[in-house]
C-alpha cells in the first residue's frame, strides 16, 4: 500500500516537470491564428446570411408578382370583344401611357401604362350574392368589387365588367403602387373605359384594388401582324410588339407610328373594324427593398437629362458586383451598356421613361423583373381594314 503511495507521487512529480509554460510569440502566433479563423468564418456566416436574405427577398418578390399575374391572366382569358357583325360596340381594349404630375408642380414624376378592357364577370361564379345584383328595381350603383356589397343597391350587370390597372404614386409613398379597379355594368355614366378618363387620375384610384406595392414598372406589350419580338435589339431587324393599343382604332392618328392601325375619330364608335391582340405580355419589375430609405445605390454626382455617364458611392448594385441591364433612378429607367468601376455609361430614357434631371445622392434601384405571355381567347384581327 505503502509503495503504490510513493509511486504515484514520484510519477506526478516527473508529469510535473515535463510541462512547460508558452511563450509571448508562441501566445501572439495562436491569437493570430484564431482571428483568421474567425474572420474565415464570420464570412462564411455572413455570406450564407447574405445569400439566404437575398433568396428570400426573391421568393417574396416571386409570390406577389405571381398573385398579380394570376390574376390579370383571370381577367384577360375573360375579355369581351363585343358582338360579331355589330356596328356600335361598347367593348374595348385600350393599353396607353400617361404622365403623372404627382405633386402638381408642372413636372409628370412618373411615366405608366394603362390597361383597361371589356370582360365577361367571371367573379359571379364564386361570390354567390353577385349573383342577386340588380334583382330589386331602382338600384342607381355600379359595382366595384372593392369588397362584398349589398346585391340590392347594385344595378344589373348583364354579366360584363371593365376592368382597369395602372400604377400610382399615392400619398406619402416613394415608389408607384399597382392598383385594379373594377366596374359593372359595362358603358354608361363613370365607365373605366371612357377616354376622358386618363386626364382623372383620381377617379382611377377611387375603389381600386391595392394589388403590389414598390413597383418600378409595369408594362403591356401587344403583338401585332409586324411584330417579331417582344423587345428588339437596338442592332436587330426585329420588329418590337406594341406598348400601345386601341381596340376601336379612333383614339390614335392614323399616322402615329406608337400604333400605325389607326383610322381617326371616324372609328371611335364604329364596331365592324375593331381589332382586339391576339397576344400580350405583362412586364412588372419589382424593388426588392421594403424600405424607401434603403436602396442599393446612390449618385456620387449630378446628372443632367443629357448626360451618358452616371457616378455611383459604390459600384454594388443589388447586394453583389453584377452589371445590371436597367437602373432607376427618380421615375426613369436608364440602359447600362458598360461599368468602368463606380462609373456606367447608360442609354437615357429607357422604356418610355423621359430622360430628367437628377440630384447629387438620388437613389439608385435595380428591379427584378417578371414576365408573363398571356393568349387572349377573343382576338379580332382586322389588321387590313
Amino acid at each position: 500500500m505503502a509503495l503504490r503511495h510513493v509511486c504515484r507521487r514520484r510519477s506526478v512529480a516527473r508529469a510535473a516537470r515535463g510541462v512547460q509554460a508558452f511563450t509571448l510569440i508562441e501566445l501572439l502566433a495562436a491569437t493570430a491564428l484564431f482571428s483568421v479563423l474567425g474572420g474565415m468564418l464570420f464570412q462564411m456566416v455572413q455570406g450564407g446570411m447574405d445569400l439566404w436574405s437575398r433568396g428570400e427577398r426573391v421568393r417574396d418578390l416571386e409570390e406577389r408578382a405571381g398573385a398579380v399575374f394570376d390574376l390579370m391572366t383571370e381577367d384577360l382569358h375573360h375579355v369581351w370583344c363585343g358582338l360579331g357583325a355589330s356596328g356600335e360596340q361598347s367593348a374595348r381594349f385600350l393599353v396607353e401611357e400617361r404622365e403623372v404630375d404627382h405633386d402638381r408642380d408642372g413636372a409628370p414624376e412618373l411615366k405608366t401604362t394603362v390597361l383597361r378592357f371589356s370582360r365577361l364577370l367571371h367573379e359571379q361564379r364564386s361570390l354567390p350574392w353577385l349573383r342577386h345584383a340588380g334583382d330589386r328595381p331602382g338600384a342607381e350603383r355600379a359595382l366595384s368589387l372593392s369588397g362584398e356589397e349589398d346585391p340590392a343597391e347594385l344595378l344589373p350587370t348583364g354579366g360584363l365588367a371593365e376592368s382597369l390597372y395602372t400604377c400610382a404614386l399615392m400619398a406619402g409613398e416613394e415608389l408607384p403602387v399597382l392598383l385594379r379597379r373594377v366596374r359593372s355594368p359595362l358603358g354608361g355614366a363613370g365607365s373605366l373605359l371612357e377616354p376622358e378618363l386618363l386626364d382623372q387620375g383620381d377617379r382611377m384610384q377611387q375603389d381600386a384594388l391595392r394589388l403590389v406595392d414598390r413597383v418600378l414598372h409595369f408594362g403591356v406589350r401587344c403583338w401585332s401582324p409586324d411584330t417579331t419580338a417582344w423587345e428588339a435589339l437596338p442592332a436587330s431587324d426585329d420588329v418590337s410588339a406594341l406598348r400601345v393599343w386601341d381596340s376601336t382604332r379612333g383614339l390614335f392618328d392614323p399616322d402615329d407610328p406608337a400604333f400605325p392601325y389607326g383610322m381617326g375619330e371616324d372609328s371611335l364608335l364604329d364596331g365592324h373594324d375593331d381589332m382586339f391582340p391576339p397576344v400580350v405580355q405583362i412586364v412588372l419589375i419589382l424593388d426588392p427593398f421594403q424600405e424607401d430609405r434603403v436602396a442599393p445605390g446612390q449618385l456620387a454626382l449630378d446628372v443632367g437629362p443629357d448626360a451618358t455617364r452616371v457616378r455611383l458611392v459604390s459600384g454594388r448594385l443589388g447586394g453583389d458586383d453584377r452589371v445590371p441591364d436597367a437602373i432607376w433612378i427618380g421615375g426613369e429607367w436608364l440602359g447600362v451598356t458598360s461599368r468602368i468601376n463606380n462609373e456606367l455609361v447608360v442609354e437615357r430614357g429607357l422604356w418610355g421613361t423621359a430622360p430628367r434631371q437628377h440630384a447629387q445622392g438620388s437613389p439608385v434601384r435595380v428591379g427584378r423583373r417578371f414576365e408573363r405571355v398571356v393568349v387572349l381567347p377573343t382576338a379580332r384581327e382586322n389588321f387590313d381594314r
